[in-house]
This record gives C-alpha cells, sequence and structure tokens, in this order.
C-alpha cells in the first residue's frame, strides 16, 4: 500500500494568482506550496483532531476480510 493518497480539488483564480506567486518566491513547485500549506493548516486542529473520540477508532478493527480501508469493493457485499 501506498503512503501517499492523493487529493484533488479546484480554488478560483485569485487564489491560485497568490499560490502561484508564492511558490515563485519561495523557488519551490504549486505542489509542494500546496502540500506545505495543508500541513500547516492540519497542525491548527490537530489536537481537537487527536482528542476526538472516533479518530482514536481509525484502524483499529479487524475482520475476516482483510482490511476494508485498501479494499476498493467496499460497499459490494457478497
Amino acid at each position: 500500500m501506498s503512503t501517499t493518497k492523493y487529493v484533488q480539488t479546484d480554488v478560483d483564480y485569485e487564489l491560485h494568482a497568490k499560490l502561484v506567486s508564492i511558490s515563485k518566491l519561495k523557488g519551490m513547485n504549486l505542489k509542494d506550496v500546496v502540500r506545505e500549506a495543508i500541513k500547516e493548516y492540519v497542525k491548527k486542529f490537530e489536537e481537537e483532531v487527536e482528542k476526538d473520540s472516533f479518530f482514536k477508532i481509525i484502524g483499529s478493527f479487524e475482520t475476516k476480510e482483510g482490511d476494508w480501508s485498501e479494499r476498493k469493493d467496499w460497499r459490494i457485499l457478497e
């Protein structure tokens, strides 16, 4: 299993222009600037998220069928 997950979204023209400007200013590619921005945003809420009891159960269950989070057909029950 890859440790990388892909996220796709859209942004308005003004935000995109600012991100491009930041990437040029910092000498980074746009992808790395967006990744850095996401990391900083997540840091703001990390403590709250980790306190959430639902977050604590993620990955704590095993099923006889295997790891459902890695299956592409998780909605299909036979």
